[in-house]
């Protein structure tokens, strides 16, 4: 029988007087994976910040290794052994690989005087990227890295602290198929030797590859624990929400009409080449493609984010010449990023405000803006979206990553905009509200809005889409009717090109 190695008994934690976690159990036993599920705004990611040291319980107890011990901090939880990989990503962006992986634990050449020896430093992080089989490299600047790359490092530094107990939020978001693959052989060595991970997930299909155990969250309260494979996936959905979910994607009878969108021969040197295709109004157009293909470069260049070499763009039947954001917005544009916390939000200011930013003449009246209908409209997208809020006058900063991207889909459902690209729709969303955003794409569709969705999760291209592209290396190599492929033979296409796909 396994040891365990962490308990936490009757863990009690509230904010802004709101409840989210209630005579919460949990435990963990060494060389396990523990899966943690629930909706956003379940818990899960309080519970597991509050063993990491970032919060502290209101009341309860944490066990370790048999001892209880005092609430830790951030520094006395790492020295018990205890990693966090968090959802939203904390390098120091403008230090290498290597320099973050050991940032506090450098190793010295002069104990004394406190000098780094940087060979040793780059050596190891060789060795330790090397070992795990991770596409780093030491001496990048972290700033210059794709998501992709960025959760990577955050992995490796949980790894590289050589912890008993590694929390994982999240940790797939960002990776593509064949870097998820990768990471769960990580998993795996991990719980080889010893080591106990808690793996937090909004990807309930992937858990099978690691999970031993899985403890469900609801409202802030502990549901039920189990071993994994005695659960059926509907169960546990069941369990999540508190009802049963009917089919994840729903059903919409396409009405597809005249052109929105048109791109002709896009290029951008190194990035882009000569990218064509057109949007429908009521079309929802997919693009797949491993990461690295430039998917997100293409929506950076298509809103104008990005300068393009060569190449037109249309919109609603007009051609934009020297496209800009500002330009692409006023035309009937909006764009959904994949890094919510950089470019997607104000995380400074409040819900009302990110929700009507992008449309605030909407509000205006006589030069001031009318904070009754401000109220009114915020409250409307809170509600169809179910945001999760003690308030509308709550930080966007203080919210979970799940209802941060909420918020985010709600700006560009208030902007009203014809053509909105969404790149990563649901990541860091639970399996509920992904079907809320779903139904929202179903109801844009209806109103004659077309839709670009860039997304690695093929479940979602193939079940929502109306026409899936396939990018890879800046190109895209195929065009697929969704009925009539599968996951396959898109990854086929996005792994080998077309002139090798048949």
């Amino acid at each position: 029988m396994s040891q365990q190695v962490l308990q936490m008994v009757k863990i009690n934690k509230s904010f802004a007087g709101v409840r989210v976690l209630r005579d919460v159990d949990f435990d963990l036993q060494a060389g396990e994976a523990h899966a943690v599920v629930g909706e956003n705004g379940a818990g899960k990611s309080t519970l597991m910040k509050i063993l990491a040291g970032i919060h502290r319980a209101d009341s309860g107890q944490i066990v370790w290794k048999g001892m209880p011990v005092e609430m830790p901090t951030p520094a006395s939880s790492l020295r018990l052994g205890i990693s966090m990989v968090h959802q939203e990503l904390t390098l120091a962006q403008h230090l290498t690989v290597a320099e973050n992986l050991y940032l506090g634990r450098e190793p010295l050449r002069q104990k004394q005087l406190g000098i780094i020896s940087r060979r040793s430093l780059f050596r190891q992080a060789e060795q330790l990227v090397h070992e795990n089989h991770f596409d780093l490299d030491p001496s990048a600047i972290v700033l210059r890295l794709s998501i992709a790359q960025r959760q990577l490092v955050e992995i490796a530094r949980a790894l590289a602290a050589e912890s008993e107990v590694i929390i994982m939020d999240e940790p797939t978001s960002s990776l593509s198929a064949r870097e998820a693959e990768e990471f769960f052989q990580v998993v795996r060595r991990l719980k080889a030797k010893g080591v106990g991970v808690i793996y937090i997930s909004h990807r309930l299909e992937e858990l099978h590859e690691v999970a031993d155990r899985i403890t469900v969250l609801r409202d802030g309260q502990r549901i039920i624990t189990t071993p994994f494979h005695s659960i059926e996936m509907s169960e546990i959905i069941r369990h999540m929400v508190g009802r049963k979910l009917s089919a994840m994607f729903p059903k919409r009878e396409a009405k597809i009409g005249e052109e929105v969108l048109r791109v002709e021969n896009l290029s951008r040197a190194g990035v882009l080449h000569g990218i064509s295709f057109s949007l429908r109004a009521g079309e929802i157009l997919s693009v797949a493609g491993l990461v690295g293909a430039g998917r997100t470069e293409l929506a950076r260049a298509v809103f104008g984010v990005d300068r393009i070499d060569s190449g037109r763009i249309f919109l609603l039947g007009k051609e934009i010449r020297l496209i800009s954001p500002s330009k692409a917005i006023a035309a009937g544009m909006g764009y959904l990023t994949e890094d919510r916390k950089v470019t997607g939000l104000a995380l400074n200011l409040n819900i009302l405000t990110n929700v009507t930013l992008s449309n605030l003449k909407k509000l205006v009246s006589f030069g001031k803006i009318n904070l009754r209908e401000e109220r009114k409209v915020a409250g409307q997208y809170a509600t169809r979206l179910r945001i999760t809020t003690p308030s509308l006058r709550q930080k966007v900063l203080r919210l979970s990553g799940g209802n941060q991207q909420k918020v985010a889909i709600a700006k560009w459902l208030f902007a009203q905009s014809k053509v909105i690209i969404f790149d990563e729709p649901t990541r860091g969303i639970d399996v509920a509200a992904k079907r809320d955003v779903f139904e929202l794409f179903v109801e844009l569709t209806r109103m004659g809005a077309g839709i670009l969705m860039l997304s690695s999760e093929l479940p979602e291209i193939l079940g929502m889409s109306d026409r899936v592209l396939v990018m890879r290396r800046g190109k895209i190599v195929g065009e697929l009717d969704p009925r009539h492929t599968n996951q396959e033979e898109v990854l086929r296409l996005a792994t080998l090109g077309a002139e090798r796909a048949a």
